[in-house]
């Protein structure tokens, strides 16, 4: 059977795509290969014409997903008002329909412990794609210059992170509902 000279380049994103949801739902020890490619509608041996490893498709998928959660919060702050994207990126981040959905969010808040487990050049990858989103973040954060933007980035998103983990491991919506009002009420109320 032939294939059109996009197949193989669809059928990759297909796979990374459909393996970012299942390791933020899962975390990285908990699909192996076969159910990646499971998910993905393929076989086990079509996996090696596409990775030479699970960590080279652990870590595209990271990417994937970071770039895709970026791009959501990019697109929040270029809605709102002058002087207050960072707020729409808070309040996108903290929303709870974000937070309870663990295989579609971020997956810093899903994925942080395991992330620190993962070989050199997995977190050498995703380092790189975390500076990238830093870069694309700054413009939007509150701060008189550069440097104040910059520490702020670190506290926003060090704080949402930490409140969408935390409010995960709540099981009332109420309750996850108060971890992230809270710490979004802290946030526009300190900076």
């Amino acid at each position: 059977m032939r294939y059109d000279a996009d197949h193989k380049t669809r059928t990759h994103r297909r796979i990374v795509r459909s393996a970012s949801r299942q390791i933020r739902a899962k975390g990285l020890n908990g699909p192996g290969v076969a159910a990646l490619m499971k998910a993905s509608g393929l076989t086990h041996g079509g996996f090696y014409k596409h990775f030479r490893s699970k960590n080279e498709l652990l870590a595209e998928a990271i990417e994937d997903s970071l770039r895709e959660g970026h791009q959501v919060l990019l697109d929040a702050a270029k809605k709102a008002p002058s002087g207050e994207g960072w707020k729409a990126i808070v309040n996108s981040y903290l929303s709870l329909e974000h937070c309870d959905q663990t295989s579609a969010g971020c997956p810093i808040a899903a994925l942080s412990p395991d992330i620190a487990r993962t070989p050199p050049g997995v977190k050498r990858r995703i380092a790189d794609v975390l500076k990238e989103y830093r870069e694309a973040m700054l413009p939007w954060m509150p701060g008189r210059n550069a440097e104040e933007r910059g520490k702020n980035f670190f506290v926003v998103f060090s704080t949402m992170i930490g409140a969408v983990s935390f409010a995960r491991m709540m099981p009332e919506p109420d309750m996850r509902r108060r971890v992230l009002d809270s710490v979004r009420d802290y946030l526009f109320s300190a900076l």
